[in-house]
């Protein structure tokens, strides 16, 4: 079995609000990257420091998962699918349980490339958490002008 991550936290918002977020242009924007483009099946994310975009195809079930599986992207990367597995808290309908994996990846990835990519997500993860909460946008990646 090749290697990959798993994260998760509790996030103060219901799972068709999570869902909103993880599959909209405007969520994603809110906690990953200020460059984006998503619709249903397919989505871009930019980055200013990297030299190509990820370009994935999406896999949607409604309040419960979005899948992305890289189509281009970054070394490494292309064919790995990350998703957002949401259930919802057993005794608190307006807190969700965020499961978060990357798999998949290249064989040629190497296992520290997947420490870095963990710890990256896990900060992800952060910002989600907290703009979920506050409903204020702040993007790991900021990228200006975009």
């Amino acid at each position: 079995m090749g290697l990959r991550i798993a994260l998760a936290t509790t996030v103060e918002a219901s799972p068709s609000e999570v869902y909103d977020v993880l599959r909209s242009t405007q969520g994603q924007k809110g906690f990953w990257t200020s460059d984006c483009d998503l619709d249903d099946r397919h989505g871009r994310f930019g980055f200013v420091e990297a030299p190509v975009d990820l370009n994935v195809a999406i896999s949607l079930v409604a309040n419960d998962l979005v899948r992305m599986k890289v189509e281009t992207g970054f070394p490494g990367w292309n064919g790995s699918s990350w998703e957002w597995a949401l259930s919802a808290h057993h005794d608190a309908p307006n807190r969700t349980h965020v499961q978060f994996r990357h798999y998949d990846f290249e064989p040629d990835y190497a296992e520290s490339d997947v420490a870095y990519t963990a710890q990256t997500w896990a900060m992800i993860l952060d910002r989600l958490a907290r703009f979920l909460e506050s409903g204020l946008p702040d993007p790991f990646f900021a990228n200006d002008g975009a």
